[in-house]
């Protein structure tokens, strides 16, 4: 600020505060601390320090300290004439001296700048009279004459602060990361255990120039240190986890009571040096207030760690306004984070519903439980949650609004494109975020564009590796390529670091299905038992057997699978399991039995993926009713979607046209799939339409037309690891080879068939036709 007369009369009410107390207006052990007292904090009571004083006295020096300079004294004139006045008054005996204490309220205002050589000087016209004055004062009220060389000592250290502008140097780069140590609560009341440090981390984190450690990474250090993932975060042992991740800095935070009060104090340190980087101290006047307070203190410190005044005024969103104003709804929110970053997503649940409960407009509170609903495969909660925190985007920091923005068009409208130019500008905003390349990844992904997947992945992993996410995503891109040894190599750096979620497991499951390993197989099933995901994998092991044609086997674990995920509340995931193996029973000519599965499967969940594989068991099932049902539903809940409205809808409807007879016009419904065929559907990779499409030319009598169809699925193993696709397309190809007049390449197609189905079930229908056509090829 542009400094005047003004400034340097702060300057001399600070001279006048130590002659008058004996010690320092504003003090602490570091620059940081010093400026913020300047800027932010009142000094003590002058009477209460010095019971001596006229409270007059005190009157003048605190407004000469006033923190906005338009309430300062405007001239040195008026500050004489009011040092002049107290004079008078003492002499005559008309003011009496009184012991009281008192601290004016504080002021909000600019701070006050050093003076320069063309400021005003202070009193000009009668300085050393008014000096006179001041130290008869003190003298008449016992301070000790050896202030004045005190005083002294103080005035020369003010001209040097004065003419020698102070140019700190930047605390942090760009590329330097933060660890946040656990907070400190000295208060006794548990409400602040915990949740301080949540606050703290969501705004840090609104910051475009801070890196904040992962939990994550943390819990993974402490592990390589063999001391329990959970252990409480002090400032000795973060600085020992700094140590070990080449961590510049270190964060701690104090709360203390202070009668009603509270004091939040904040300290950024270098791990290496122990030097302090930045410091605040904060008060809230009551328990309510402490969160905007702590907000304060740290937009205030993320200037001090380097970032401009620009970013933090773009960046800077009220913890009590953008995330929560209470205090037990940001602790519940706190806990259920701490439950999703150990991977226990369905024990993170009640803790943000109850944070819901204590603050309905906690916005990124439904947005996370719409995240943790939609990792579970609970389309429809998931989507009521991320629809509610759509609705209060408004009330949320940049950050939040860009997570709760890009899930919203993702996952609820569907609007893919505007999903990834979401993702793209918070890229280009938080450069060193991974989760923006991370979910452009799962974008290209269901596109279909594995290889744009591949380079997404890389660049989240990149930015983070101590991550499983990251490693899941990219090891899956892999594999649907069908480049296993990528993957398995990727997966197995992930379970080697200790970053071994279910999902990680589960492609090395795939893969070990894949290379024929039935010890890798069984080693992945050992692990899953017992835990949340189990029924992921019963669901995999019915997809193995259905690939072997042992479609018994298959529903067997199919219903185990649903019959696990409702013991643990998962009704969407155990709907899903026996649809999906409708659809195989429908495909492979057992219509009845997948009618029932079907059935079964919308009795207990109407979700996304339970009504589109049992629209599609229905229609291959000639229950051309309930399959219509089924996909008006599907219609009418994603009007908006992108992939369900040129890809899955279509495939149903050319599904139940099939079934009519009218193979015409199932390829024209089919059309407007093929820019998104390959890409992950509602339960991996997505063949459906292709494999339609394949039959309608059978039908049609146009083989070669069919083979191509077939071979595609053949050719991209990584969409076929298991499920029936697999096998049916060998018999697609058999039969289109056939039609085509090749015979020897029909042979070639039903060998390889029934070499996969060696252990078949022999009362296959489609097996039983395919034996037959092969022996007229004799």
């Amino acid at each position: 600020e542009e400094v005047d007369a003004r400034t340097d009369i702060f300057s001399l009410g600070v001279v006048l505060y130590e002659m008058a107390t004996g010690r320092q207006a504003f003090s602490g052990n570091s620059t940081a601390v010093i400026f913020d007292a300047i800027l932010n904090r009142l000094p003590a009571s002058v009477i209460r320090v010095n019971p001596d004083l006229p409270d007059e006295l005190e009157r003048i020096i605190n407004k000469a300290l006033e923190k906005d300079r338009e309430l300062r004294y405007q001239s040195a004139s008026d500050l004489r004439a009011d040092l002049k006045r107290l004079k008078r008054d003492t002499e005559s005996s008309r003011s009496a001296v009184v012991s009281a204490a008192g601290t004016p309220s504080a002021q909000t205002g600019e701070r006050p700048a050093p003076s320069s050589a063309s400021a005003v000087p202070v009193a000009a016209a009668d300085s050393g009279s008014d000096t006179q004055i001041a130290v008869g004062l003190l003298k008449r009220h016992k301070l000790g004459v050896g202030i004045g060389l005190g005083m002294v000592v103080v005035m020369v250290a003010l001209a040097a602060w004065q003419f020698l502008p102070f140019r700190p140097a930047q605390a942090l780069s760009e590329t330097d990361f933060i660890l946040l140590a656990d907070f400190t609560n000295t208060t006794g009341d548990p409400v602040f255990d915990g949740t301080l440090k949540q606050a703290l981390t969501l705004k840090l984190q609104e910051s475009p120039f801070l890196r904040v450690v992962s939990e994550q990474r943390i819990r993974d250090t402490l592990g390589f240190m063999g001391r329990p993932a959970d252990e409480r975060l002090t400032a000795a042992l973060g600085r020992e986890v700094c140590q070990r991740q080449g961590v510049k800095a270190m964060m701690t935070g104090e709360i203390t009571g202070l009668g009603s009060q509270y004091v939040v104090t904040l300290k950024a340190v270098n791990c290496g040096t122990g030097e302090l980087l930045a410091g605040e101290q904060v008060e809230a006047a009551s328990k309510e207030q402490v969160l905007g307070a702590l907000g304060q203190g740290v937009s205030r410190i993320r200037s001090q760690l380097g970032e401009s005044l620009a970013s933090i005024q773009k960046y800077d969103a009220p913890v009590e306004d953008a995330t929560t104003a209470s205090l037990d709804a940001l602790k519940a929110f706190s806990q259920g984070e701490e439950m999703r970053a150990k991977g226990r997503h369905p024990d993170a649940i009640p803790f943000y519903q109850r944070a819901i409960e204590l603050d309905p407009n906690f916005a990124v509170a439904h947005a996370r439980l719409g995240t943790v609903y939609g990792n579970l495969g609970q389309s429809e909660l998931a989507r009521a949650h991320r629809v509610k925190a759509f609705e209060l985007r408004d009330r949320v920091s940049e950050l939040e609004r860009l997570y709760i923005t890009a899930h919203y068009f993702n996952s609820v409208t569907g609007e893919i494109e505007k999903a990834r130019q979401t993702y793209e500008l918070w890229k280009q905003t938080y450069p060193r975020d991974f989760t923006p390349p991370n979910n452009l990844a799962v974008i290209y992904d269901q596109l279909g564009q594995y290889d744009k997947a591949v380079e997404a992945a890389r660049e989240a992993l990149a930015l983070e590796p101590n991550h499983a996410l990251p490693y899941v995503n990219l090891g899956f891109s892999y594999l649907n390529l069908g480049k296993f040894d990528e993957a398995k190599a990727i997966f197995q750096k992930s379970v080697q670091q200790q970053l071994d979620d279910a999902f990680t497991h589960f492609g090395l499951y795939l893969i070990g299905f894949v290379e024929g390993d039935t010890a890798a197989m069984q080693r992945e099933l050992d692990w899953a038992r017992g835990k949340p995901e189990e029924g992921v994998f019963l669901a995999g092991q019915a997809g193995a057997a259905a690939t072997q044609g042992k479609l018994r086997q298959a529903t067997e674990f199919a219903h185990q699978a649903a019959k696990l995920d409702l013991r643990n509340n998962l009704k969407e995931s155990a709907a899903t399991d026996l649809a999906v193996q409708a659809l195989a029973e429908a495909k492979h000519g057992n219509a009845g039995r997948a009618r029932e599965l079907a059935n079964q499967a919308l009795d207990i969940s109407e979700g996304d993926a339970p009504l589109y594989f049992s629209a599609l068991a229905f229609a291959y099932a000639d229950a051309h009713p309930q399959a219509q049902a089924a996909l008006d539903k599907l219609a009418q809940r994603f009007p908006t979607d992108t992939i369900m409205n040129a890809r899955e809808l279509p495939t149903v409807r050319a599904a139940i046209e099939l079934n009519r007879g009218n193979a015409t016009r199932a390829i024209e419904f089919l059309e407007s799939a093929r820019p998104y065929e390959g890409g992950t559907g509602m339960s991996g990779p997505e063949t459906d339409s292709t494999y339609a499409r394949g039959l309608a030319y059978l039908r049609l009598g146009k083989g070669a037309d069919a083979a191509t169809e077939f071979k595609k699925l053949i050719d991209r193993k990584g969409l076929t690891v298991i499920g029936e696709s697999r096998p049916l397309a060998r018999l697609g190809l058999a039969r289109a080879r056939a039609q085509a007049g090749d015979a020897a390449a029909a042979r070639i197609a039903y060998q390889d068939l029934f070499a996969l189905w060696k252990d078949a079930d022999s009362d296959i229908p489609v097996l039983q036709q395919a034996r037959a056509e092969y022996a007229k090829l004799q």
